[in-house]
Order: structure tokens, then C-alpha cells, then sequence
């Protein structure tokens, strides 16, 4: 389906706060559906093979800072298998409210980057890949609201069963 839609880095830099922070058509954002959450809530999971919403936060994190690091011309992080996935386990409060302040340092980054981006590099081809800067952006808007709804949903299941670790 063809896009008519122009896009701007004001706009691409709206869009992501609004997913982030609140005001999406789609629903409550990352720190919309976050918010409140203690460390208890953010580690519960309704199964051993489920993320957690403080693993889904660390996630979200984690590419958010990759794709400031592409947009920038920094080097792409680098980690082992599952780096890009939040603290399996948490011994407190604090290590939940990092994980919350790492997620919020990833995003102003981001959105800083995109408000400075010429519009001129939005077609320019990201370095092995195939995708291009405005692909990368979408995709990291898609990825955002992909996991907000999980997020969401994990809240609702952890809430109903009162919130403790299995």
C-alpha cells in the first residue's frame, strides 16, 4: 500500500514521544502503562517462558540506544545473545527504578537525534543493512507500539494475580 504521508523529523520526533510518553491513537504508552509499577509488578511473568514487563522495558531500552548509536554514526552496540533483554531478575527497587531511568535516557536520546536529523538522510542507507534511516525510525515506532501492547497486557494478568514473581 503506497504512503502519501510526508514525514518530517519534527514529526518522526512527535510520534515518538507520543508512543513513549502518552497521546498515541493506539493506546497508553511505554511510561503511560510503566508508571507506578513497582519492582514486584515489573519482574512478574504468568509463565517461566515469558518476559517480564522490567525485561520488555531493558529490551526497549537497549534499541532505542542502537538506533540513536546509527542515527549518530556511533558504533552499534554490541553484545552477547539475549543483551538486548532487560534484567531477568531484580534485588530491588532501585534496579527497577534504573531500569526505568536507562529507558527514559535511551528515548530523549533518540528523540534529540531525530530532531536534529536533515531530512536530506532520511533515504541514506543504514551500514549493513538494507534498510534506510526512515525505515529504521518506522520500524523503531512499530517496535515501541508492538511492545506497549504486551506491556499492557502483562500489567492487566499481573495486576489480576496480585502481582508476585512466579
Amino acid at each position: 500500500m503506497a504512503q502519501t504521508q510526508t514525514l518530517t523529523s519534527t514529526g518522526l520526533a512527535d510520534q515518538l514521544e507520543r508512543g513513549f510518553r502518552g497521546g498515541a491513537w493506539h493506546g497508553p504508552a511505554v511510561m503511560e502503562l510503566l508508571a507506578g509499577a513497582d519492582a514486584s509488578l515489573a519482574q512478574w511473568r504468568p509463565g517461566p517462558a515469558s518476559h517480564s514487563m522490567a525485561e520488555l522495558a531493558g529490551h526497549l531500552a537497549y534499541w532505542l540506544a542502537d538506533a540513536e548509536r546509527q542515527i549518530v554514526g556511533a558504533p552499534r552496540l554490541q553484545g552477547g545473545p539475549g543483551s538486548d533483554w532487560g534484567p531477568a531478575a531484580m534485588d530491588s527497587e532501585a534496579a527497577w527504578q534504573a531500569v526505568c531511568a536507562a529507558l527514559e535516557e535511551a528515548h530523549g536520546r533518540l528523540r534529540t537525534a531525530v530532531l536534529q536529523l536533515e531530512e536530506s538522510r532520511f533515504d541514506e542507507a543504514r551500514a549493513g543493512s538494507d534498510t534506510t534511516i526512515r525505515g529504521l525510525l518506522m520500524g523503531t515506532l512499530q517496535h515501541n507500539a508492538y511492545h506497549a501492547g504486551q506491556i499492557a497486557l502483562l500489567r492487566k494478568l499481573a495486576e489480576a494475580a496480585g502481582g508476585r514473581p512466579s
